[in-house]
């Protein structure tokens, strides 16, 4: 049985078309061995294309994990970047604080912002700027608390004072009499 399967044609016919009648149709027959020669060479060819497709989505897919890490990286960076940013902004609130606390000055978390900058040059301008300004309001407010009229004195309301009239003042002039002359109200009051 097995000599009779090789031995076995394929048989192919194949028609023309306006052919003249002097050329008979061509059969073109085939063995069974020829066949699997076929087959394995088709086969083949077609697995070389299956593994080149697979070796291109294989690339595909590292371009992808190479985006992925690089994106990664990225991120990484960025991260790393930020921590030195701040670990930078700790430091340089450190030194401001310290800076202000020499002029007796309080720190305070929005009296930092205010003052400390990206550099350590930018941090000390922004602290003398700042002492300075304040040095200068503060100034401004002891000149302006010292610039006011002199008090008079009320000298011969004192002597003219007289039990009848210390009776007749109300809280508020004895409150304030007690602040201006503690003797002459003590002297009513006993």
């Amino acid at each position: 049985m097995a000599e009779e399967l090789n031995n076995t044609e394929v048989v192919e016919e194949v028609e023309t078309v306006d052919a003249p009648e002097e050329t008979q149709p061509k059969e073109e027959t085939f063995t069974k061995t020829q066949l699997e020669e076929i087959v394995k060479q088709r086969v083949a060819r077609e697995k070389k294309a299956a593994e080149k497709a697979v070796e291109e989505a294989k690339k595909l897919a590292k371009m992808n994990e190479d985006e992925k890490a690089k994106y990664e990286l990225e991120q990484l960076q960025n991260e790393l970047a930020e921590l030195k940013r701040e670990s930078t902004r700790n430091g340089l609130a450190k030194e401001a604080t310290k800076m202000l606390s020499e002029h007796d000055i309080q720190v305070d978390e929005d009296l930092l912002a205010f003052v400390v900058k990206d550099t350590a040059e930018d941090t000390q301008t922004a602290v003398n700027a700042f002492v300075g300004l304040i040095n200068k309001k503060v100034e401004q407010g002891v000149k302006k608390a010292l610039s006011g009229n002199t008090p008079k004195a009320n000298v011969g309301q004192t002597q003219a004072m007289t039990q009848e009239s210390f009776d007749k003042l109300g809280y508020l002039e004895r409150l304030e009499l007690k602040q201006k002359d503690p003797e002459t109200y003590n002297k009513f009051t006993q």
